[in-house]
């Protein structure tokens, strides 16, 4: 191809983005019911998610506290049982490998029953991947397998969640801490 002056002109080319009716960034709570309740009206929707399904709150917040909460809940009833006429049998102990496992269990199953619940979902497509707008109405997908998607749509839906965030106190980065970003347990930092 040549420019009006007679230079050659390198061209470019694109790959049309694919269309949806809607896309949906990012699988925290709203994701699955919104992209569910589209699919079931006829829209077309792409749900992508970066790092793990469910979001923060089955990944990191509601749903790991809560079961955590849950286990120091039955130690300390536990240890009290005599006080409500019930005999406990003896020394109360706490297998914190146990509590830290059932917690994985419970997010792992969560979290994939939400995965089932979009896979099964009909006109619902998940994609594994990093969503990134290009335009107005166009996200593109770098893929966590290699690759990149682009998609377009005339609703987009931003459903990112959050991460946890040390606030600059002072001294406050030289205390020992638990986030339930570090599903393991080991104190790493945000």
């Amino acid at each position: 191809m040549l420019s009006p002056e007679g230079r050659q002109l390198t061209q470019m080319t694109t790959t049309s983005p694919e269309q949806y009716d809607a896309i949906i960034i990012g699988t925290g709570q709203a994701a699955s019911p919104l992209a569910r309740a589209l699919g079931k009206n006829g829209k077309r929707t792409a749900v992508i998610e970066r790092e793990h399904v469910g979001g923060t709150c089955i990944n990191e917040g509601c749903t790991p506290t809560k079961t955590m909460v849950a286990s120091a809940r039955v130690a300390y009833l536990t240890r009290r049982a005599v006080d409500y006429g019930v005999n406990a049998g003896g020394a109360v102990s706490v297998d914190m490998a146990a509590v830290r496992q059932r917690k994985r269990d419970i997010v792992e199953s969560w979290g994939q029953g939400t995965t089932n619940r979009l896979i099964s979902a009909e006109n619902v497509d998940l994609i594994l991947g990093e969503g990134r707008f290009t335009g107005p109405h166009e996200v593109d997908v770098a893929l966590n397998e290699g690759g990149t998607r682009r998609l377009a749509a005339g609703m987009i839906f931003i459903n990112t969640g959050a991460r946890p965030h040390m606030p600059p106190i002072e001294g406050l980065a030289d205390v020992p801490c638990f986030q339930f970003h570090d599903h393991h347990g080991t104190g790493r930092r945000a």
